[in-house]
């Protein structure tokens, strides 16, 4: 890492998810099937590179992870070598047209402005290529705002009700806003009506919706 000193609470929190991602009887166990054949994957926001890491891919797979953290990227260089890291957003992606047979996201969609990169992750897939993404429907919004309000924290309140907002206009028009408060930012809560929208538009094919633990939306691009 070149001398580089990471933060501790970032390390013992990515080691942690990286734990949870091995174990499958962890509640927060979560990892995209590979589809048979599969020679490339992406990962968008892959911290420190758990999910691939956890997934254990073929040593003839194609493995990519983004992030625009640098110091889950560097920490992930030292936990693996089959990995390529690479820092970006997903609304900006730098690789070439049709190169990944999986593309996939776990919970950091959600922190993007979703239209934009539902068009990126189009463009790198390859033709008959599997979007796997992991979301936040309203209620993870709704709890977040409830407890500030118990709390009497009005100005807490305020961002999950923008979350709340972005995403009913994703539902309605596929359109998102940013936050008008200091960093320029994304976040939206999902619906599964929104998504498939957005999907559709994107030029995806055969979305689907699966609704338990968690929130993951699949999809096709054409052959």
């Amino acid at each position: 890492m070149n001398g580089t000193v990471l933060d501790p609470e970032l390390v013992q929190y990515h080691l942690g998810e990286l734990e949870i991602a091995r174990n499958s009887s962890a509640p927060g166990h979560l990892l995209p099937p590979i589809p048979p054949g599969c020679r490339a994957v992406l990962d968008i926001g892959c911290g420190a590179g758990q999910t691939l890491i956890a997934s254990d891919l073929g040593d003839g797979v194609l493995a990519c992870g983004v992030d625009p953290v640098a110091d889950a990227l560097a920490l992930g260089r030292t936990l693996t070598d089959r990995v390529q890291f690479g820092a970006a957003m997903g609304e900006h992606l730098p690789f070439a047209s049709e190169t990944f047979d999986l593309v996939f996201s776990r919970v950091a969609l959600p922190y993007m402005n979703i239209p934009r990169a539902l068009d990126e992750i189009f463009r790198v897939l390859r033709p008959g290529g599997t979007v796997w993404l992991s979301l936040h429907p309203p209620r993870f919004a709704l709890r977040t705002m409830t407890r500030a309000i118990r709390s009497r924290n009005v100005k807490a309140a305020l961002y999950p009700l923008y979350t709340l907002f972005n995403g009913l206009l994703l539902h309605a028009i596929d359109r998102q806003v940013r936050w008008p408060f200091g960093r320029a930012r994304y976040e939206s809560t999902q619906t599964a009506g929104g998504m498939r929208r957005a999907l559709i538009r994107a030029g995806f094919v055969d979305p689907r919706t699966e609704r338990g633990r968690f929130f993951v939306v699949t999809a096709r691009k054409p052959r």
